[in-house]
């Protein structure tokens, strides 16, 4: 006689370090190849793993495993945190990320418009002592602007001036832009590439090449090569990229917005009372059968049931129905509806992850995670993009080597980091779900809670 099949069982497993559309689809390919997993979905936007699995052939621990063997980090999802809990600490998590990414963009911005005004003079002075890069030759009325109004930089020479030029770019590469480095090699050990590989190998050519031309510049010269430097180039690439991080953290954030408001929807305390007397309690410590009084215009802290009084509660975060229901005796309630006029004493009956406005919050959360159709080929693409640029770069680097104009080895450097830094497909794979996000969100507001990607992508 055949067992039943084991009934699928559904986990979220949070996900860190991903930055990219690359990323998650990486993430999600390991996992959907994983022994027991009947469905995988990785939403970069929630920076979570949903994994329907066969829970006798897999469990939870294997499948943290499994996303921490793609180079990501991953962690047990605590079993008594709700949903309410879980987007108060993404939330944290969120200003904790805004926070670094601003400073790091702050300094990197700084150290940009530095190297970009102490190119000017070298570029000028280059021009003087011998052949300089034609895309150089824009700069020199701005280098000897510079020169005229700061005397002292006329004293320092070309080599000083990259040692300068060194100094401010170190710490843009070693600190603000040290996580694009160890992702990128991180994801090369195991055998991945995502949007840090293209930034990496981008920034990090153009540094290694100025570094030999600031080390090196007399031998560089008696081969007859100038030692151009693209200290300025890797500092505003890094710059810039930081930017568009904190803009993309920015935005992660403002689409929670729509459930934020719902977690609003709970107060902070209640009113307890025990026998005659009333206390003021955090909410968390709020158990099934507290007595509890709602007083007029405060938000109903909990479900359960009216012991005595008389109210009209604004339910309209639940129904949609502006007009305000009477409740009295025998009546039920649910946590985050508004109490009018009246006041009245409660008994709860759900507390925490078990109130209808938990529910409501893990229902669009789970329909935030779950992808559009039209995802799929953004997917799709995002998982060959980097391995087809890199080869779009290398490609590139050949043909200017071989037929470009002179200095070749240099126009061919900057045109295949060029290639590699314009290339991103972070727009591509933020754009489904950060509309899901929203319109679910949104959706919730209005009282209508929408199931998913799919039954948006249907309705069009």
């Amino acid at each position: 006689m055949t067992a039943a099949p084991a009934t699928p069982s559904t986990a979220e497993i949070p996900v860190t370090g991903m930055t990219c559309a690359a990323c998650s689809a990486r993430v999600q390919r390991a996992l959907e190849q994983a022994p027991g997993v009947a469905a995988a979905n990785v939403n970069l936007m929630t920076n979570a793993a949903t994994i329907t699995f066969d829970p006798v052939a897999t469990n939870p621990a294997a499948l943290v495993e499994t996303i921490r063997a793609t180079g990501y980090g991953a962690e047990l999802p605590n079993p008594d945190t709700g949903a309410l809990d879980q987007v108060t600490r993404q939330d944290e998590a969120n200003l904790v990320e805004r926070r670094e990414l601003r400073h790091k963009f702050t300094v990197s911005f700084i150290a940009a418009v530095l190297t970009m005004a102490l190119s000017m003079p070298l570029a000028r002075l280059e021009m003087t002592n011998g052949p300089v890069d034609p895309l150089m030759r824009w700069m020199m009325p701005f280098g000897d602007w510079l020169v005229r109004v700061t005397p002292g930089l006329s004293a320092l020479s070309a080599d000083a001036l990259r040692v300068v030029l060194l100094g401010l770019t170190l710490p843009v590469v070693f600190w603000a832009g040290r996580h694009f480095y160890t992702r990128a090699w991180s994801a090369f050990r195991h055998h991945g590439a995502d949007m840090n590989t293209l930034v990496a190998v981008g920034t990090g050519a153009a540094f290694l090449w100025s570094l030999t031309a600031t080390v090196g510049a007399g031998w560089l010269r008696s081969h007859g090569l100038t030692p151009d430097v693209y200290y300025e180039a890797v500092v505003w690439i890094v710059a810039l990229i930081l930017l568009g991080n904190l803009l993309d953290a920015r935005a992660r954030g403002r689409t929670a917005d729509a459930i934020r408001a719902l977690v609003k929807l709970r107060p902070q305390t209640a009113h307890r009372v025990i026998g005659a007397a009333e206390q003021d309690v955090p909410l968390d410590q709020v158990v099934a059968g507290n007595e509890l009084l709602v007083r007029p215009g405060e938000h109903v802290p909990t479900d359960g049931v009216v012991l005595d009084g008389d109210s009209d509660v604004d339910e309209s975060m639940l129904t949609g129905e502006p007009m305000p229901v009477v409740k009295n005796a025998g009546h039920e309630v649910t946590g985050g509806t508004v109490n009018g006029v009246g006041a009245f004493r409660m008994r709860a009956t759900r507390v925490g992850r078990d109130t209808v406005l938990a529910h409501i919050v893990r229902l669009v959360r789970e329909a935030q995670g779950q992808k559009a159709p039209i995802q799929q080929l953004a997917d799709r693409i995002s998982a060959v993009f980097v391995p087809v640029v890199l080869g779009i770069a290398i490609v590139t680097f050949a043909v200017w080597y071989v037929i470009g104009p002179e200095p070749r080895s240099l126009q061919a450097l900057v045109s295949a980091v060029t290639v590699l830094i314009i290339a991103c497909p972070c727009a591509m794979g933020l754009a489904v779900p950060t509309a899901v996000m929203v319109s679910t969100g949104r959706g919730a507001q209005r009282g209508v809670l929408i199931k998913g990607g799919e039954s948006l992508q249907r309705a069009s």
